[in-house]
Order: C-alpha cells, then sequence, then structure tokens
C-alpha cells in the first residue's frame, strides 16, 4: 500500500468517527427532548459534555432512533454501539483503581510471595507475647 492511500484511509476514519459522535450528540438531545422537554434536554447534552460522561447522550439517542426517528432497535443498538465500546474503558479507569488491577494478575508464586513479605511490617511480638490487662503509661521524660 502507498502511504498517501494510508494518510487517506486515516483521515477517512477520523471523518467518520467525528460524523458518528456528533450524530449520537444531536439525536441524544433530540431523544431527550423527546421525552423531558428542550430546557432538560440542553441541561444533561450542557452538562454530559462538559463532564465528559456522554453516557446519557448515549441513551438518549437510542431511545431518540427508536421513538422519534422509528427505526428498528437493532438498527439503534448497532449505531450507539462503538460509542459505548469506546466509553466503557475510560469508565473502568474512573471507576477502579488502575495499579491494582495490574498487579492483581502475577501469577509467579515464588515472586508473588517474596514482594508481600518484603511490603509486611518485621515485628518480633507473638501472639503469646500480648498480655491483656490494664496498662499504665509512664513517664520516661523525668529520667533522661
Amino acid at each position: 500500500m502507498n502511504l498517501f492511500n494510508i494518510i487517506k484511509f486515516g483521515l477517512i476514519f477520523i471523518l467518520l468517527s467525528f460524523l458518528s459522535i456528533l450524530f449520537n450528540i444531536v439525536m441524544g438531545f433530540i431523544g431527550i427532548q423527546f421525552f423531558y422537554g428542550t430546557i432538560v434536554a440542553l441541561l444533561i447534552t450542557i452538562i454530559s459534555i462538559y463532564f465528559k460522561v456522554i453516557l446519557p447522550l448515549y441513551i438518549g439517542s437510542f431511545f431518540g432512533m427508536i421513538h422519534v426517528l422509528e427505526w428498528h432497535w437493532l438498527i439503534a443498538t448497532l449505531i450507539c454501539l462503538p460509542g459505548l465500546l469506546f466509553i466503557t474503558p475510560n469508565l473502568f479507569k474512573k471507576v477502579f483503581n488502575i495499579n491494582t488491577l495490574r498487579s492483581g494478575n502475577n501469577f509467579n508464586f515464588k515472586s508473588n510471595y517474596n514482594s508481600n513479605f518484603k511490603n509486611t511490617m518485621k515485628t518480633n511480638v507473638k501472639n503469646e507475647d500480648i498480655i491483656e490487662g490494664d496498662y499504665e503509661v509512664i513517664k520516661d521524660e523525668d529520667k533522661k
């Protein structure tokens, strides 16, 4: 393949992705407007774009395609699905701590045991050495 064809394909893909996102935002506004009115649709659209949480707009887009445009639900799902697939990893990053998820899949038991052993606090106290009862605070400052 020619380098010019690769660049042309990339630009077409970027343009189609942008038009798809724009279509879903507009259809989300129309779908929310159909059920809740113009003011609520405008507020949800602005808040969703400002906070970068596009899920309400995709839900509104799905219902807008079904009820306003009267498309089949399968076509509406296929149009909304790529955006939801791109949203999902970002939601997982925000909800879960990625650092603990990366270190949780270590199947080498020897290195996992050694790393846990190094992270524990070393003490010489055993369970038999702990004496239960009333304790008195001793001020050692007078002896210094």
